[in-house]
């Protein structure tokens, strides 16, 4: 298997607890995300990586009935998730495909969007370079591509991370860690990312986010993202135990954890 369908498989089997362990992150990302990209009503929206409809809501919203939304996801479960938000929430504008972001251009032929989102997900990619030179041809002149991506990580998480790598040795290894293709760690890397992908105008802006994990929550919180893609080595029968170890490691009843996000926006040259 390809470090892509990897992944993929990851979030998959994520998606029936993406966001919803009671520890509010990427909702508020998204929100954030679409605000940045500015959406109007009547536009064409894509958003690439759509996960469970954190940003393709929010955007429905914004362009109104006589836009358009586009979710695109990689896996089946993400997918299926954010077509029950879109029936939920009675958006007869916006619909959701399961694809590869590397091949956008293939998947929506003809298609031209007036944004596309990106939302922490250009650091999984093997290949971000292709998938942004996808996306941004999917954009009319002058559209928009708007990037997050999880910036740093605060000293308290760190020491969180820490206390889960050294509580779960005897389980797996590299607990807590998570997959991401660290060749996108600073703005200029994202910024030149963007640039010869076809955008122009490219800034940077880092937002602090601050996530609060109360102790009891920190195991369903790993597993809820891609970090749990370092814990399912850990045969099914040693969950209880691991957990147990786990939460007698922790050394607060609540970690309050500070979170920088950085967003990117650009229009297509």
């Amino acid at each position: 298997m390809d470090a892509k369908q990897y992944m993929a498989g990851v979030f998959d089997r994520a998606s029936g607890t993406y966001e919803q362990v009671g520890v509010p992150f990427f909702g508020p990302v998204a929100a954030e995300l679409v605000r940045q990209a500015a959406p109007e009503p009547g536009d064409r929206v894509l958003d690439a990586g759509c996960g469970t409809g954190a940003s393709l809501v929010p955007a429905a919203g914004a362009v109104g009935p006589t836009g358009r939304v586009v979710g695109l996801d990689l896996a089946p479960g993400m997918v299926a998730a954010t077509a029950a938000e879109i029936d939920r929430h009675g958006l007869t504008h916006a619909t959701v495909l399961q694809g590869d972001a590397e091949r956008a251009e293939e998947l929506l032929p003809g298609e031209r969007f007036d944004v596309v989102l990106a939302g922490m997900m250009l650091y999984f990619l093997p290949d971000p370079l292709a998938a942004v030179r996808s996306m941004t041809g999917l954009l009319r002149p002058s559209g928009r591509l708007a990037a997050s991506l999880l910036a740093q990580a605060s000293p308290a998480e760190i020491e969180l991370l820490g206390l889960v790598a050294r509580a779960l040795a005897p389980y797996t290894t590299a607990a807590g860690t998570a997959p991401f293709h660290r060749t996108l760690s600073t703005a200029e890397e994202l910024t030149e990312l963007l640039k010869e992908g076809g955008l122009d105008g490219v800034r940077c802006e880092d937002v602090v986010f601050e996530v609060t994990v109360e102790a009891g929550q920190v195991w369903d919180w790993l597993w809820s993202a891609a970090r749990r893609a370092s814990l399912e080595t850990i045969p099914e029968a040693r969950h209880p135990d691991a957990r147990a170890a786990l939460e007698d490691a922790l050394a607060y009843e609540t970690f309050v954890l500070p979170r920088t996000v950085r967003f990117a926006t650009g229009t297509r040259v």
